[in-house]
């Protein structure tokens, strides 16, 4: 299954071995994040580190495993639907991470329930994922 994967979701496998991690490392799951992510992670390591309570290296080596389950895709991929994005996602925080699941024509990972106000792209929340790969 191939998803649009939103930073809040990266960033929950990385404070904890959750079901999240587990989907994210060993999952059958393409997973794909807009260049932006990698940002939006860097500019908050130190907080994330703080509350994981790692290293800078520890933080690194977990990062690099959660990103080796991660297609990161160029800006220059999506940035023809970064204006309809805007449009119709409910976030104008978030419009990246539509502009590339309208690139890709796949839904979106998420766990920001107000995405899923609005009909243009398949939003799907954690719990969504597991039933879906697990069934239930």
């Amino acid at each position: 299954m191939q998803l649009v994967v939103d930073t809040n979701v990266l960033i929950s496998a990385l404070l904890a071995r959750s079901k999240t991690y587990e989907l994210i490392v060993l999952g059958d799951l393409e997973l794909f994040a807009p260049e932006f992510s990698l940002e939006e992670i860097e500019k908050h390591s130190v907080e994330l580190r703080g509350r994981m309570e790692v290293s800078k290296e520890e933080f690194n080596v977990a990062l690099s495993l959660i990103l080796s389950k991660v297609t990161v895709v160029n800006r220059s991929q999506y940035k023809q639907y970064e204006d309809r994005a805007k449009k119709i996602c409910p976030d104008p925080k978030d419009f990246t991470f539509f502009a590339l699941a309208l690139a890709m024509r796949v839904p979106l990972w998420t766990n920001e329930t107000r995405l899923k106000k609005q009909k243009d792209v398949m939003v799907y929340d954690t719990k969504d994922i597991i039933k879906l790969v697990y069934g239930g």
